[in-house]
């Protein structure tokens, strides 16, 4: 597997994934924070450029963080009042991103081939020789993930023996590839968390678009310019290369998105009365940035698609001159 080193400023590993929030049921002792503390604190650490504005919205609101028991099916939703999720949810952004890193293993070969021969993704897919193991392996690493979504608990589901168990302390993870994969798993659980907040914001102010799905990527578009406007000045004035800031929160972002993907049942994957096209959403998340042709995020993007495609039987006749170009083409293939 390629290595692959983290990009940008690192996430504190104290606010990028506090105990309570990744695994185990909330302490009642007084002397621990509340969860409502806890995921102020992911926040905070995740876009610490707007902590201060994070906070003031917290207290603005009022909102409670309710940590359900943990049950079948995924649970994170908001209202005026709350935003509520339970532990096995956060584990799953755990499983599936740790997960999904290994497409970069399974389709980076073919990827390069593509673009450095122009040859058809799909038959570059086809010439390279030891993708099939690589992608068996990878399609069972989705599988587990996605098992825990019909679990009660996730002791339930037999845990991959190379994925870490979830933990706060990013040192643990030893090797710097697991410490990157531990910072993107935090920033996307930081835009799932802000879109919810964008829920209890849109019900609070009586100021929801009318109609969900115009809600959803309302919620979407929020979370994505709260992570990533506001990045220069940040940089600057820390001393961080601002591409490489960029880079990373949009990684993080592009992961959140294919989490979402997988946690969004295959029969509204098209739209219904509550959520917009599963593309739609993708698309918000993920297109449109401005990144160098040189980035890590274009391959990244394209090699999470790609599996997406695959998992799905989808053409993949794409021809394209650059990574960029493919993460494009495949996100209008999605639609």
């Amino acid at each position: 597997m390629p290595e692959a080193k983290a990009t940008g400023h690192d996430l504190p590993a104290s606010h990028a994934s506090p105990p309570t929030l990744i695994r185990g049921e909330p302490s009642n002792m007084t002397t621990e924070p509340s969860d409502r503390t806890i995921v102020l604190h992911l926040l905070r650490g995740a876009v610490p450029e707007r902590a201060d504005e994070i906070s003031g919205l917290w207290s603005q609101y009022g909102h409670a963080v309710e940590v359900a028991p943990s049950t079948k099916g995924v649970t994170m939703n908001a209202d005026a009042s709350r935003i509520k999720f339970d532990t096995k949810t956060i584990d799953f952004f755990w499983l599936l991103g740790f997960s999904a890193w290994r497409a970069i293993e399974a389709y980076s070969p073919a990827l390069v081939l593509a673009m450095l021969t122009g040859t058809p993704l799909d038959q570059a897919l086809n010439i390279d020789s030891e993708r099939g193991q690589y992608e068996f392996d990878y399609k069972q690493r989705i599988a587990s993930a996605q098992s825990l979504i019909a679990a009660e608990q996730t002791p339930d589901v037999s845990w991959p023996t190379d994925v870490p168990e979830p933990t706060a302390d990013r040192d643990r993870l030893g090797d710097n590839q697991r410490k990157a994969v531990f910072d993107l798993v935090a920033l996307a659980l930081a835009f799932a968390l802000l879109h919810e907040f964008r829920h209890v914001m849109y019900c609070a102010d009586n100021s929801a678009p009318s109609t969900l799905p115009e809600e959803e990527i309302g919620c979407d578009t929020w979370a994505r310019e709260f992570m990533t406007s506001g990045l220069a000045a940040y940089a600057q004035e820390h001393g961080h290369d601002y591409v490489q800031v960029q880079q990373k929160r949009a990684m993080g972002i592009a992961l959140a998105a294919v989490i979402i993907h997988a946690m969004t049942p295959t029969h509204a994957h098209w739209g219904n009365r509550q959520y917009p096209p599963i593309a739609e959403r993708l698309t918000a998340m993920i297109g449109g940035y401005n990144l160098p042709p040189g980035s890590s995020f274009w391959p990244f993007t394209a090699c999470l698609l790609i599996a997406l495609m695959r998992q799905e039987n989808r053409p993949l006749d794409i021809v394209a001159h650059s990574n960029q170009e493919m993460v494009e083409a495949l996100l209008d293939r999605l639609r």
